[in-house]
Order: structure tokens, then C-alpha cells, then sequence
């Protein structure tokens, strides 16, 4: 591998693969190739329906002006709002604060007609600085917390324990998808515990003991160190421009 100088801002020749599900990989796939990496399209996982909408049409059947719906990724957003505008309940948005985790929620809200009344601020965008984020929101307050099936608690723990009435819902659910041979790569980008899982369930952990592993954050980071590999980059924001900035500084440093 014949790498070009992170410092520039340049990956050439550095073969990464990305495990994000193809659906949601372009943008970080246009940064990498920006930076001048060849770029290994390989999903480790898809993001389908939940098991049952139930939990998730009740919530929004009773949600009212002055509620709160949360939601904490692109994949979300779409998913709510597919679902919303089937069920004709589309409207309801309008009548609610949305909080959005980072800028690529917040963007795909926009994309739908839809505004993101908090947004956490760099460096703090995941569950925990959003919790924090809407600290202005008072107890007995309705909140919809709209995650994944197999999502994180953390805001709603945070949010309950300042007397907010949550409501956990699913909005779909992530499984491992059929995996091709594995190509050869220099590094591997992993978006979530779940990918990283779903690769180590097929693969084990070996290809990524010689290679370089980035997290997108350090809850991903974690999950690799849980599994005993450490990670070789973390990146500082949630966001293509940090992922490869990590990874750029990753290779300078020879990890």
C-alpha cells in the first residue's frame, strides 16, 4: 500500500472498506474518494422495518403540540416519516419540537420539510450530548424517543430521570446482510456496534488485527475494545469530513 500524505488530507492507495449499509454510504464513500482512497462498498448490515409498528402508531396517535419526538439517525428519520405518511399521520410533525442528534439527521429532516429544533453541538452529537441538548425541556413533558429496536437507552434514562414522560418507540430494526468473499482493505470503517459485530460474526476479528479499524464514535469504540481489538482511530464528530480525517491521522501515526 502506498499511502499519500494524511497530512494533506490524502488517502492514495489506501484500500477501506465500508461496512454502513449501501443506502447510507455515499457520502462518506465521496469524502473518501475525495481524499483520494479506493473505496470497498461491503454492508455488514440492513436497515429494515420493526417487528411491529404498533408501539410506534400509538405513540404518534396521541402526540400533541408541545411534545417532543427524537430521533438519532438519517435511517430513522426516513423510516418515521415513510411510516407517518402511510398511515396519514404525516401532519403531526408540524405540531412538535424535533430534536436530531447531528447535522446528517437534521439534514434528512430537511430533506422531508421538517426542522430540527436542536441540534447538540460539535463534539457532543450522541445520546448523552443530546440529553443534555434539551435540558430546557421541563419534567412531565411528552417526549417519543424514536430508535432502533436494538438502540441505545441512554437519553431516555437521562430524560426520565429529570421527571420527562419518554416514550421509547421502534422505528426499525438492523440485521446482518449476506457478505460476499472478503476483499482485500487497509482499513475498515465501522458506523456502529452492529456492523462491527455483524463482520466479527462472519469473519472473526483476525482481517482487522492487520488493518486499520476507525469507530465513528466512542460508543463503536467501545464495542471493538469489548471484543478485544483496539481501535485504530476514533473520529472526533460523527461526519464523513471526521471519519477520514481519523483515519488520515491514524495512518500518519503507522497504526
Amino acid at each position: 500500500m502506498t499511502i499519500g500524505s494524511p497530512s494533506a488530507g490524502r488517502l492514495r492507495g489506501c484500500r477501506v472498506l465500508v461496512t454502513r449499509p449501501a443506502d447510507q454510504a455515499g457520502a462518506l464513500a465521496d469524502a473518501l474518494r475525495d481524499s483520494g482512497a479506493t473505496v470497498v462498498i461491503y454492508p455488514t448490515i440492513e436497515v429494515v422495518e420493526p417487528p411491529d409498528w404498533e408501539p410506534f402508531d400509538l405513540a404518534f396517535a396521541t402526540v400533541a403540540p408541545g411534545d417532543w419526538v427524537v430521533l438519532t439517525s438519517p435511517s430513522a428519520v426516513r423510516m418515521a416519516v415513510a411510516r407517518l405518511r402511510s398511515t396519514g399521520r404525516l401532519p403531526v410533525m408540524a405540531q412538535v419540537q424535533i430534536a436530531a442528534v447531528g447535522p446528517g439527521t437534521a439534514a434528512a429532516l430537511a430533506a422531508e420539510g421538517l426542522r430540527a429544533t436542536v441540534v447538540p453541538d460539535p463534539g457532543r452529537r450522541n445520546q448523552e450530548g443530546l440529553a443534555d441538548a434539551l435540558d430546557q425541556v421541563q419534567a412531565g413533558t411528552r417526549v417519543v424517543f424514536a430508535r432502533a429496536l436494538e438502540g441505545r437507552d441512554a437519553l431516555a434514562r437521562a430524560l426520565t430521570a429529570r421527571g420527562v414522560q419518554v416514550r421509547t418507540v421502534p422505528v426499525s430494526q438492523t440485521r446482518p446482510c449476506p457478505m460476499p468473499p472478503l476483499p482485500a482493505f487497509d482499513a475498515a470503517l465501522f458506523a456502529s456496534p452492529s456492523a462491527l459485530r455483524a463482520f466479527v460474526e462472519r469473519w472473526t476479528i483476525a482481517p482487522l488485527r492487520s488493518t486499520v479499524a476507525v469507530a465513528i464514535g466512542p460508543v463503536t469504540a467501545e464495542a471493538m475494545r469489548q471484543i478485544g481489538l483496539s481501535p485504530g482511530a476514533v473520529a472526533a464528530e460523527p461526519t464523513p469530513a471526521a471519519l477520514v480525517s481519523a483515519l488520515a491521522h491514524a495512518l500518519e501515526r503507522g497504526a
